[in-house]
């Protein structure tokens, strides 16, 4: 019954990811942890996150933002190091307290927003907003919401954002995969996500199915809900 239950977190956490592109392992994380375990949890669903991300690439190519994807890949790249340095040096303090409330802040002042055109212009913040995720990805991994907030705002097509960000995890889920490289040849991990591919592909076909029918207003509020959903776990860690 267990693994059933943890197999329909697959399945419903990948059409979120199949619709949007982010948002499904943070989601799945906290219940796959209760069902399955933190470390098989984290080997997993950063191995699905990896195969969704290639799913979405692999079908919409041509709708990578290149620029933005190297603009994110260069400015992120540089915070992750950052963080990966801090990380070792300085406990979390008061840091990981406040992400959230950041995150839910600019979610919420999104949605009551959502008929505004204006977007953040300034490129220094929009560099810093990046820095920062990649900052915060290095510390605690859970950068995602900060790469989010900087897409919804230069990123106005709904497929364009799915894909590049899709693009983004690929390269910062292998490099986590690979860190872990000696949990590739548990067995138990490896038959686990061999298994859980199927739950995906179902998921992945109906959330593209999804993606497909959705105006890009509907997009970005569901965009902007899931943002605020992925904090909440963020105020127990």
């Amino acid at each position: 019954m267990t693994e059933f239950l943890y197999y329909l977190v697959v399945l419903g956490s990948n059409i979120i990811q199949g619709i949007t592109g982010f948002a499904g392992t943070i989601l799945a994380m906290p219940f796959a942890v209760m069902l399955i375990g933190i470390d098989k949890s984290k080997f997993i669903l950063n191995f699905l996150g990896i195969a969704a991300s290639i799913w979405i690439v692999a079908v919409n190519h041509k709708m990578v933002n290149k620029k933005e994807l190297k603009h994110i890949v260069i400015f992120m790249g540089i915070g992750l190091i950052a963080g990966l340095f801090l990380g070792r040096i300085t406990a979390p303090g008061i840091l990981i307290k406040i992400l959230p409330v950041i995150i839910l802040i600019v979610a919420v002042r999104g949605l009551l927003n959502i008929n505004s055109t204006k977007t953040i212009e300034n490129k220094t913040i929009l560099i810093l907003i990046l820095l920062f995720s990649g900052i915060v990805h290095g510390m605690f991994v859970i950068g995602g919401p900060f790469l989010v907030i900087y897409a919804s705002q230069t990123m106005k097509n709904k497929g364009e954002f799915r894909a590049t960000l899709s693009f983004v995890w690929i390269i910062l889920n292998s490099v986590i995969l690979f860190s872990n490289f000696e949990k590739i040849f548990i067995p138990e991990y490896c038959i686990q996500s061999i298994i859980s591919v199927i739950p995906l592909i179902i998921g992945m076909y109906i959330g593209n199915k999804l993606h497909n029918k959705m105006s890009q207003k509907f997009f970005m509020i569901l965009t902007f809900i899931l943002l605020i959903l992925s904090a909440v776990p963020l105020f127990f860690l």
